[in-house]
């Protein structure tokens, strides 16, 4: 009675055989192990008998019963120990522990270890899988990536790695919250592997993915425009339109290196350069792409210092009437780097706007214009561009509010110009913030007007106090079509009783165009270049001279009808292009 109260509360199966392979004695786990009832293994049946049990319930190898046997025959034979797991055509795992006895016969014990195994096998996956997504994930892609250059490397033949992320993620997460931003990343992790083919794709985190694909020039050429197609398409989550899309960089084996580093590395290259030209667009690997790259990311952190050791200064440029007098002055922004000079804001602004100094900069740029406009006898205005990046992260409102109580600055005299931009992506927002914005007292303008596909209906969406007209139809304003876009935006002002302001405007004959055409405000090289507001002393009222107007070659720069070359300014935020040493 002893004993079989221990046999019967051991956790395994056990049972016992003699040297003629007939059963001496068993508990009850035994048969419940193989899902047996109890009564239906008896002393004296035969290992072949029970083992025509297990099979009539599928409790069994997924082998024929007589194969069966012979391998128990065959670890019989064996005077060792033996330990094995088997897994059963009912999906069941038992390992087995396995002794021989002195008299030819065998002891052994039976455990269920289903659950232990596919723990096992749920913990081996997720060390290798995303868990969010379900695709491989960065351990796993180095693995993938390590086989396919050991196998390229004999076989001699290309593939290619191929790395891309979402564009505009981040206002996804910011705006909608980041159970829509999983449900995003879902959604183009499926649509990715729909198009991927059979090639290997992983998440490496965040909204990056990577894809390991086999084929020529060509069709990676073909993949990377099926990807971009499929993850431009928007997306419906929870009620909710999402705009989708992607940029992607190509590195292909061996011309863009030959190890897992160097192919990863240069992928991200193109894919970062691939991002500065997109969005929406793929980009392969071109060694002079590791160099522009290289001198980017050391720009970002001379930007990052620029702000602490004072390198960023303000820069104002005048906007006078039409008869030239002088109502107020845009703030731009300029960088004179410590060893490069003169750094455009063409190439610093989009660095400073990706890794978020941008939020930094410019409520910088707002708090100094105010201060110096707030100095000014003369009560002009000053006019500040907003970036995109500030609408998405902060409090834009409470910014303005604050640097207007701290300057002392009338609202009335505070201009914020934005673009296109700020409406295009998250357009309710935009609209709520720039109410907040006028509710406090200060104008809205919207710059480069006309450059947008839907500049209009954002007219209709929102009170504007100013229209920019923008330089690049001032610069052809002898062509026909730009003339026309001109008058038509002229007429729009005047019919919606908004003062319109013509940028670049560097010549007598384009002044003289759109005097006829009645434009209230101009601004341009004509009237004046960027300067330390201190150049501009007396028009500020600092000086003993009474205010006048300026004529086309005041500040030492005549300017003769068509004789000017063409130039650009610089915006705050843009990715405007100056000549050489016009900064």
């Amino acid at each position: 009675m002893q004993f079989t109260t221990i046999l019967e509360s051991i956790g395994q199966g056990a049972c016992l055989f003699d040297a003629d392979q007939r059963l001496v004695l068993s508990n009850r786990r035994y048969a419940k192990v193989y899902g047996l009832a109890p009564e239906m293994i008896r002393p004296g049946m035969t290992l072949s008998d029970i083992t025509e049990l297990r099979y009539s319930v599928g409790a069994c190898p997924a082998v024929a019963s007589d194969e069966y046997l012979a391998w128990c025959d065959s670890i019989n034979s064996s005077p060792s120990s033996q330990d094995w797991s088997m897994e059963l055509k009912s999906g069941k795992v038992i390992r087995v522990h396995h002794e021989r006895t002195s008299d030819g016969g065998w002891v052994s014990t039976h455990e269920d270890i289903t659950e232990h195994r596919t723990a096992e096998r749920q913990i081996a996956h997720l060390a290798l899988h995303d868990p969010l997504t379900d695709l491989p994930n960065r351990a796993a892609l180095k693995q993938k990536l390590d086989a396919m250059l050991e196998q390229h490397r004999t076989q001699g033949s290309p593939f290619a790695v191929l790395c891309l992320d979402l564009d505009r993620f981040k206002e996804v997460n910011d705006v909608f919250g980041h159970n829509v931003g999983d449900l995003v990343l879902c959604l183009a992790a499926k649509r990715l592997n729909a198009v991927a083919q059979g090639a290997f794709v992983a998440r490496l985190g965040g909204d990056e993915f990577m894809v390991l694909v086999e084929a020529d020039a060509n069709s990676i050429a073909q993949l990377a425009d099926l990807i971009i197609s499929a993850l431009s398409e928007d997306a419906d989550i929870e009620g909710t339109r999402i705009r989708m899309g992607t940029s992607l960089g190509v590195a292909v084996y061996p011309a863009d290196g030959d190890s897992a580093a160097d192919l990863m590395g240069n992928a991200d290259a193109a894919l970062y350069r691939a991002k500065a030209d997109g969005p929406g667009v793929a980009r392969f690997f071109e060694p002079q792409m590791d160099k522009w790259l290289r001198e980017r990311r050391a720009l970002q952190r001379d930007l990052q210092a620029a702000i602490s050791q004072q390198q960023l200064s303000v820069f104002y440029q005048p906007q006078a009437n039409i008869g030239g007098d002088v109502t107020g002055f845009e703030a731009l922004l300029r960088w004179n780097h410590p060893s490069q000079g003169n750094i455009p804001p063409s190439v610093f602004i989009p660095i400073a706007e990706e890794s978020s100094l941008m939020i930094e900069i410019g409520a910088w740029v707002l708090r100094e214009a105010c201060r110096e406009a707030a100095s000014w006898p003369r009560k002009l205005s000053v006019a500040v561009n907003l970036s995109p990046v500030q609408f998405k992260h902060g409090d834009l409102t409470g910014l303005v509010k604050s640097v207007l109580i701290e300057t002392g600055l009338e609202p009335e005299r505070l201009e914020l110009e934005i673009t296109e931009g700020v409406l295009i992506n998250d357009h309710e927002r935009a609209i709520s913030t720039l109410g907040h914005l006028k509710a406090l007292g200060v104008r809205i303008a919207m710059d480069d007007f006309g450059t947008g596909y839907s500049s209009l209906s954002y007219l209709q969406s929102f009170p504007f106090d100013k229209i920019k007209i923008d330089q690049s139809f001032v610069r052809n304003i002898g062509l026909s079509q730009s003339s026309a876009i001109i008058r038509a935006v002229i007429g729009l002002g005047r019919g919606l009783d908004l003062p319109i302001i013509a940028e670049g405007v560097e010549t007598t004959d384009q002044l003289a165009f759109l005097t006829r055409e009645l434009c209230d405000q101009v601004q341009g090289y004509l009237v004046g270049r960027p300067r330390p507001i201190s150049d501009y002393a007396k028009h500020v009222g600092r000086a003993d001279e009474q205010p006048v107007s300026i004529p086309p070659d005041m500040l030492g720069h005549p300017v003769a009808s068509g004789t000017c070359s063409p130039r650009r300014e610089h915006q705050f935020w843009g990715a405007c292009q100056e000549p050489n040493g016009g900064h």
